[in-house]
This record gives structure tokens, C-alpha cells and sequence, in this order.
């Protein structure tokens, strides 16, 4: 399987577009092992090679079985954050169609989301705010405002640039779910955020209120 893994890989080109890894990926899943453990088993070998295409087809394969979200491969992703997730696309994918589903159906996970806002990688950090929101064709809030408070209040002041946008983007689309509350942290907390930050928090706001709010900055 790997070896057909690596020639199908051959024919992508340098770099590939987003629509040919998803049909590579698609190509290729129907071959892939049918036990859950073998399948994670081979995710862990591939995603060893650090190879951006491989790590993308292969959070699309877990996203594809749903009996990949169970709490006994957590650590497994969890190495997958810490040791090879080192560019904010890798971490939005990782958060989008791994982490998120697998802690949505474990909320008792958010104890490690807690770990992940005080690791020294940014990477790590970001992962903390953007694992709470659930892709779909936009993005839901699911998990209680509390939790988007907490983590929000660790990143807040953090001076990474991808943490900055991360905690922005949480704000911005937690405004949907929670849009008194999401309103009165920024304005609670509008001295400490980054101008980045910010500016992202209010982009689902209605104009006059994200207007008004803008004053005050």
C-alpha cells in the first residue's frame, strides 16, 4: 500500500492544487487498511516523511471514517500537533478535520486543549483556539462560551502572528453562537488584544455595532 501511496504521489505535481489532493486521496482510500488500527498505523508512518501532501490526503482520509474519532488515537494526533505540524495550514487542517470532530465527541478532551494554549510551540497554541470550531461550509461554535473565554484569555496577548489570527477567527465566528457574550469580552478586553487580533473578532459583527466598538480601540 505504501508503495502505491508513493507512486500516485509521484504524479501530483510539485505543487498540487487542494481539488487534486482530495481526488488522490479519494483514489487512494478505498485501498487503504479496513482495521482501524492498521489504517492509523500507516497515517503514523506516512506522516513521518514530513511531506505536506501526504500529512493533507491523510487528515482527509480520517475525516472520510468516522470510527478514526475514538479517544484511543487521541495521543496519536496529539504527537501528530507536537512533532510535525509547523505551518498554520497544517494546523488549521489538523484542527478542521481531526481535532475538532474527535474532541466535539469527547468534550472531556478539552483538559489537553487546556495544555495546548501554554506550549511554547505557536502552532500548538493555535490549534487550542482553532480545534473549537467545527468546519462546515462556514464555521460553528459549538462548544460553551466558557471555553472560548478560557482559551481566548491565554492566547489574548500572546505576540505570534498565526496565535493572534487564531484567537481572532475563534471570536469572529463564536460571535454567531454567542454574540452578547463574544461583544462584552471584546470590549472587556480591547486594551489587551492586538490590533489583529481585533479586527478579526468583529468581521461577523453588523456595521454599526462593529463601528461603534471600533471607537473605543
Amino acid at each position: 500500500m505504501k508503495t502505491k501511496i508513493k507512486q500516485m504521489h509521484e504524479e501530483l505535481n510539485t505543487f498540487p492544487t487542494s481539488k487534486a489532493v482530495h481526488t488522490m486521496a479519494s483514489k487512494l482510500y478505498k485501498d487503504l487498511p479496513k482495521s482501524d488500527d492498521e489504517f492509523i498505523e500507516l497515517c503514523d508512518e506516512l506522516i513521518q516523511s514530513h511531506d505536506w501532501t501526504l500529512y493533507e490526503m491523510m487528515t482527509i482520509w480520517i475525516k472520510k471514517r468516522k470510527t478514526a474519532y475514538l479517544t484511543k488515537y487521541f495521543k496519536t494526533y496529539e504527537k501528530w500537533l507536537y512533532e510535525y505540524t509547523n505551518n498554520f495550514g497544517a494546523c488549521d487542517q489538523l484542527c478542521y478535520r481531526v481535532l475538532n470532530p474527535i474532541i466535539e465527541r469527547y468534550p472531556t478532551l478539552f483538559e489537553e486543549v487546556r495544555k495546548w494554549s501554554k506550549s511554547d510551540n505557536p502552532y500548538v497554541k493555535r490549534a487550542s483556539a482553532i480545534c473549537l470550531m467545527k468546519s462546515t461550509k462556514s464555521f460553528v461554535v459549538n462548544f460553551p462560551f466558557s471555553y472560548v473565554k478560557e482559551i481566548s484569555d491565554e492566547l489574548l496577548e500572546d505576540n505570534h502572528i498565526y496565535v493572534q489570527k487564531g484567537v481572532g477567527w475563534l471570536l469572529k465566528y463564536s460571535y454567531l453562537s454567542y454574540p452578547e457574550e463574544v461583544v462584552n469580552y471584546i470590549k472587556s478586553n480591547i486594551n489587551r488584544m492586538s490590533r489583529i487580533t481585533f479586527m478579526y473578532a468583529l468581521e461577523k459583527m453588523p456595521r454599526q455595532l462593529k463601528e461603534e466598538i471600533i471607537k473605543n480601540k
